[in-house]
């Protein structure tokens, strides 16, 4: 009880504080690393401190300084971002589901700081969303996270992949970092708020480029980009 309220007092006093900075900020500039390094990731770290997750992260050399990636991870629950957020050393911005831009000051601070919006239900504004994630990768130099299963997982385990992350990766020919999440499940399942503090591990697999990959082989991408994914997740999760 005293850690779920403890949680949720880091959460929304830290949510407040960093939306209502980067809204300020996202004013001059989106995409600010300033605005990522001394606000974004502070606020991410200060929720898996108050979560009292105990973090592992393994393969964090295969992240080349100065690189950008397309970031594909498995999602298993509300922790994910944070954790991502938290422990990779790397500037990037999300591309998340409309749905979370409609809460209030959060959807807001969320769009001051360039995270993209994608309408899953719109298959036309979504490949548009792709086309910006792109130009943004160009010109920012920074690396875009997308979640392939499209949303959290119901039971832990990993779902089939949406191909959306992967088309993205070949026109634009930026490698993908492939990422396993796994513990983030049973500390705060999909469709509740308790918070159960545990293990976590975040696997960092070698970059994948996609030079060697056409359009018409973006199946194959995506199956390697599963398989490889699966590798860095326990059984049960699989």
């Amino acid at each position: 009880m005293l850690r779920a309220l403890l949680f949720w007092l880091v959460v929304f006093f830290s949510t407040v504080y960093t939306a209502l900075v980067v809204i300020l900020i996202g004013m001059f500039k989106r995409h600010s690393r300033f605005s990522y390094q001394r606000v974004v990731r502070p606020w991410a770290r200060a929720i898996m401190w108050a979560s009292g997750a105990r973090v592992e992260v393994e393969g964090l050399e295969n992240i080349r300084p100065g690189d950008s990636y397309i970031i594909v991870s498995n999602h298993q629950g509300n922790m994910d971002i944070p954790l991502l957020i938290a422990e990779l050393p790397i500037p990037m911005t999300i591309i998340a589901k409309t749905e979370l831009f409609r809460i209030p000051l959060f959807g807001q601070g969320m769009r001051a700081v360039g995270i993209l919006e994608i309408d899953r239900s719109n298959r036309q504004q979504s490949f548009a969303t792709l086309r910006r994630a792109a130009e943004i990768i160009r010109s920012e130099q920074i690396a875009i996270l997308a979640f392939p299963e499209g949303t959290r997982s119901e039971s832990g385990r990993l779902k089939p992949f949406k191909k959306g992350p992967f088309v993205l990766a070949i026109q634009s020919q930026i490698p993908l970092l492939p990422v396993s999440v796994s513990g983030t499940f049973p500390m705060m399942p999909k469709h509740t708020l308790k918070i159960q503090p545990g293990p976590v591990k975040l696997v960092v697999h070698p970059p994948v480029p996609v030079c060697d990959y056409p359009f018409e082989q973006r199946s194959a991408l995506v199956d390697k980009i599963h398989h490889t994914i699966a590798a860095g997740l326990p059984e049960h999760e699989r």
